[in-house]
């Protein structure tokens, strides 16, 4: 059903399941929570945000984790007109720190594990806060007294009744009437950080019918009622990540059942898919990974997995970062051994589209592409030399116009000049910075970052594209390229490589991988320093691999040809 996306994510929501409230709209352990229940929800915690001072355009920040409270505080702030501002609570203090100066909230909203980030900051920044359990929704009494207990050990924890939600809860509001706050189209409604891949830590600012028209353009490449009546596992943190944001919006204007779980963690990926008997699931790609195991130097099915325990698994999607080829048809063999029809899909998504803009799954699926464009979003590959548009099967910069696209980065106009630019026509365009190719059916395979390649000699170097290559040998758990400056060339690649065993052949593995490269790529593309580890690669909070991590390491050993870590 086609919803007029001109309105706010909460209209929105209640629009699409004014027919749907009897049915379960969210789940937290063995808690189910009906769409009615949930709206009921939301609007008491409005009113209680109301008597707090929340008013229409406050920024407001929110620390989260993947509770029903989490739920009812992101839609009441939006009902209220106010807008959210997503801070991680995976990012170290001093990074929080500089994120409050930016964006100066009224108020801080966070579950009370992560109070020590915002208590000293309280009063020098001038906000207030208000503090919640994670396990608030828990019936666990005995586990709920033990996290208690630790928070004030760890303290995290205030005698302040007014600052705590559990104790605001408990106050009656039937005398509240909640203020009218008619939707602007296109008013800011959140900032969500990124870094992308320049490092440059930014606020994206986005707006309501941005998410909702996102939404709609992913309706078209489904099925008419493609996601209704379905369990969603919902472990993406969406309190500051535009891809679980989307992933709860999803679900809750689709009269899916949003199932929460504080289990987000790779390792507990196979066991809450089991527990939710999830139809749908978004993970990345450590969570796919965590599905396999190498065994006689090849990728096989987890040993411990079972037969026939995702029977209901039909929807399951890869994002956040790219996955391996080497690895997709492994974890399709162990969807298939538990006895889902899934096949793993993917795309092309970013903070500044809402999370999602080119989507490779259902209906437009192809093999070793990243997808289609949503329709509510219009695509161009541009030349960044010429300015101009590549002819088909040429590599060039994506370019994205549409609803769904970003407003600015917040109060950051240098770096928002960097990525808006307008036609001659005045469209208004943003440079994502992906280099891509279409193919002769419309689909896009995806090259490399722009801010990622460089050059050496005369050749551009897609670091993407070796470690895929890499990521081929079985001897190779993952890998990153990145570039060294050299006086004749500009750059040659670095290999930073985790190894599965330090049992390894160095001089025949470097021979075999040389050839390849050579035959593959190109002379170009061949390591001018390779680092060896056999411990996982470094990622930073959100699962990536922390590519500036190992562009120090390479300053640290700029002066060694090679250099060989176990």
């Amino acid at each position: 059903m086609k919803i007029n996306p001109n309105m706010s994510k909460y209209d929105y929501m209640l629009e699409s399941s004014k027919n749907n409230m009897n049915s379960i709209a969210l789940t937290f352990e063995d808690r189910k929570i009906t769409y009615e229940e949930m709206f009921e929800s939301i609007e008491k915690y409005a009113k209680l945000l109301h008597s707090k001072g929340v008013r229409k355009g406050d920024l407001i920040g929110v620390c989260t984790l993947n509770t029903p409270e989490s739920v009812y505080l992101i839609y009441a702030l939006n009902l209220l007109g106010a807008v959210v501002i997503g801070y991680s609570p995976f990012d170290n203090a001093e990074r929080v720190k500089g994120d409050i100066e930016l964006t100066t909230p009224k108020m801080v909203i966070t579950t009370d594990l992560f109070y020590k980030k915002f208590r000293d900051l309280e009063k020098s920044l001038n906000f207030s806060t208000i503090l919640y359990s994670p396990l608030e929704s828990s019936k666990n009494w005995k586990m709920k007294l033990g996290y208690d207990l630790m928070q004030i050990k760890n303290g995290n924890f205030t005698l302040v009744r007014n600052k705590r939600l559990g104790h605001l809860l408990k106050m009656n509001y039937d005398g509240i009437v909640l203020p009218d706050t008619p939707y602007i189209d296109g008013e800011l409604s959140d900032i969500m950080f990124t870094g992308g891949s320049t490092g440059v830590h930014k606020g994206v600012e986005l707006n309501d019918v941005g998410l909702n028209s996102a939404l709609e353009g992913m309706k078209d490449l489904c099925p008419e009622g493609y996601y209704y009546e379905k369990t969603y596992l919902g472990q993406i943190p969406f309190g500051h990540m535009a891809f679980g944001r989307a992933i709860v919006h999803i679900a809750l204007t689709n009269r899916m059942t949003l199932a929460l779980t504080l289990k987000a963690m790779p390792n507990d990926f196979y066991d809450e898919l089991v527990r939710t008997k999830a139809h749908v699931v978004s993970g990345g790609p450590p969570h796919w990974t965590s599905l396999i195991e190498k065994k006689d130097g090849i990728y096989v099915p987890r040993s411990d997995l079972k037969p026939n325990t995702l029977n209901n698994l039909q929807v399951a999607f890869s994002g956040g970062e790219a996955k391996k080829q080497s690895t997709e048809e492994p974890i399709n063999e162990a969807l298939k051994f538990c006895g889902s029809r899934a096949k793993l899909g993917d795309g092309l998504g970013a903070t500044e589209t809402w999370g999602a803009n080119i989507l490779n799954f259902a209906d437009y699926y192809k093999k070793g592409t990243i997808g289609v464009p949503i329709s509510t979003l219009k695509v161009k590959l541009v030349n960044p030399d010429t300015g101009e548009e590549v002819k088909q099967g040429e590599s060039g910069i994506l370019y994205l116009s549409g609803t769904p696209t970003m407003m600015r980065y917040y109060n950051n106009p240098e770096e928002t000049e960097k990525v808006i630019s307008y036609d001659e026509d005045g469209t208004r365009w943003l440079n994502l910075g992906d280099y891509l190719q279409e193919d002769e059916e419309g689909f896009y395979r995806y090259v490399g970052r722009q801010k990622r390649n460089f050059v050496c000699g005369c050749d551009n170097i897609y670091p993407e594209q070796i470690e895929e290559l890499l990521s081929t040998f079985p001897e190779v758990r993952e890998a990153v390229v990145t570039p060294i400056s050299d006086d004749l060339l500009q750059y040659i690649p670095s290999y930073h490589i985790s190894l599965y065993s330090s049992d390894v052949d160095y001089d025949a593995f470097e021979s075999k991988m040389k050839k390849m490269i050579k035959e593959k790529i190109c002379e170009s593309a061949l390591p001018g320093k390779i680092e060896y580890f056999v411990d996982p690669l470094v990622r930073m909070p959100n699962s990536k691999v922390d590519i500036e991590y190992y562009k120090k390491r390479d300053l640290e050993v700029k002066n060694k040809v090679k250099e060989k870590t176990i």
